[in-house]
C-alpha cells in the first residue's frame, strides 16, 4: 500500500452527487422562468466540476439575468431529494475497507455540512473513517490547506505517507500546500489540469490497483 493515511473529498469522489446537483440547478432555473430547452446541463456540469457550484451559480444567473439569491433558495429546496438518492461510486466500500484492513486510515474532508456524514452512514461506509472536517468546523475552504493540517495534527498523521483524493484541482492544490501527495479522481474526464497530481484515475477499482502496486 503506497500510503497509510487517505483524505477523501466527498462530492464527485466518494458519492456521485453532481448529476443530482445539475438537475436541481436546472430545475431552479426553470422555476425562475428560464425555458427548459435553453438550459445546457452539460455546460452546468462542466462549470461545477472544473470550478464550483458558486461559479455555476454566478455564470448562469448572469447569462439569464436572474437573482442569485433567489435561484440559490430554489436550488436548496430541490437539492435534499437529489442528495438523498446520490449513489456511491462503484468500488467505494471495497477501497475504504481495503485501506483499513491494511492498517490505514480514511478521513473525510468536505465543504458540505454533517449531511455528508449522514449520507456515508446511509451507504454503510462511515464506519471505515477515523475522522472528518466538514463545513460545520468553520475552517477555510480548499485549496487552503488548513483543514488538512488540522486533521493531520489531531490524528498525528505523517504527511510524507498521506494522500488527498479529490475530483478537482483545488483538492490537489490543498494537498500540495499541506505537504502531501494528491490524486485526481476524474470519472468523466472533465478536468483541465492546473495542478500536479501523482496520478489521475477514472474509477475507484483502478485507484485501488494503483495503490496496491
Amino acid at each position: 500500500m503506497r500510503y497509510t493515511d487517505y483524505f477523501w473529498d466527498f462530492d464527485g469522489t466518494l458519492v456521485d452527487t453532481y448529476p443530482g446537483m445539475v438537475r436541481a440547478f436546472a430545475a431552479a432555473l426553470v422555476a425562475s422562468g428560464v425555458n427548459d430547452f435553453e438550459i445546457d446541463q452539460g455546460a452546468i456540469m462542466q462549470a461545477m466540476r472544473q470550478h464550483s457550484f458558486g461559479t455555476a451559480l454566478q455564470q448562469f444567473c448572469a447569462e439569464y439575468q436572474l437573482d442569485q439569491h433567489r435561484v440559490k433558495r430554489l436550488y436548496d429546496l430541490k437539492m435534499p431529494t437529489e442528495f438523498s438518492i446520490a449513489p456511491a461510486f462503484k468500488g467505494l466500500a471495497e477501497i475504504l475497507t481495503w485501506v483499513t484492513d491494511r492498517g490505514g486510515r480514511n478521513f473525510l474532508l468536505t465543504h458540505r455540512d454533517h449531511a455528508a456524514i449522514d449520507r456515508l452512514t446511509a451507504l454503510n461506509v462511515w464506519s471505515t473513517f477515523s475522522g472528518a472536517v466538514t463545513k460545520d468546523d468553520d475552517l477555510p475552504r480548499k485549496p487552503d490547506p488548513t483543514s488538512l493540517l488540522s486533521l493531520c495534527q489531531a490524528y498525528q498523521v505523517d504527511r510524507k505517507h498521506a494522500v488527498m483524493i479529490g475530483d478537482r484541482n483545488l483538492d490537489i492544490q490543498a494537498a500540495q500546500r499541506a505537504g502531501m501527495a494528491g490524486i485526481l479522481f476524474d470519472p468523466d474526464h472533465r478536468i483541465n489540469l492546473d495542478s500536479q497530481p501523482v496520478v489521475r484515475v477514472t474509477q475507484l477499482p483502478e485507484l485501488q490497483a494503483w495503490l496496491a502496486e
